[in-house]
């Protein structure tokens, strides 16, 4: 029996386009969700307020994402007393998700090919952890890929990962 079961692990893996990649820290639905990721079966969203955002010289205090069926990325950058408004019905699971404050947050999401969907201009040698969410995780049809975010490390980071994970294991220059 636990022979079958390996089996079907190893083939669920290797036809999910989901393998395990040094360069990548793949995390799976539960451990995302402390680092204020979530995995259902519509999609990947995140919504996070900045408490730190003035200090960071970001533009906004609020970057929230989904990454759906009908859409690879869609990224809003808002402040707190912005109105969000849903066009669909993906975008009100969005809305209705509640903020987390965590001082670290995206700088860069794309995939594992290196494509990048919310760049910026940064340094060349800021260190960032790449977080890899295997779309097929949410059961999506159409969603079969990874998708790279690229977290800014920071002590909350390192305790919301789970303990067996050294965070700077995966610290790497965005490029």
């Amino acid at each position: 029996m636990k022979t079958k079961i390996s089996v079907a692990v190893i083939i669920l893996v290797l036809f999910s386009g989901c393998t395990k990649n040094p360069k990548f820290l793949l995390l799976n639905a539960g451990q995302l969700k402390p680092l204020g990721i979530e995995l259902n079966e519509k999609g990947v969203f995140y919504k996070n307020e900045n408490p730190n955002w003035k200090q960071d010289q970001q533009k906004y205090a609020c970057l929230a994402f989904s990454c759906t069926n009908n859409n690879y990325l869609t990224l809003t950058r808002f402040d707190v007393t912005d109105t969000l408004k849903a066009t669909g019905g993906v975008d009100s699971i969005l809305i209705q998700k509640s903020f987390t404050r965590n001082d670290f947050y995206p700088l860069l999401i794309g995939n594992t090919q290196g494509t990048k969907s919310m760049d910026q201009d940064l340094p060349a040698d800021l260190k960032l952890v790449p977080v890899a969410i295997c779309m097929a995780e949410t059961k999506l049809p159409a969603r079969q890929d990874t998708v790279v975010v690229w977290l800014k490390p920071s002590e909350s980071l390192r305790k919301a990962l789970p303990v067996t994970i050294n965070m700077d294991d995966y610290l790497t220059t965005n490029r």
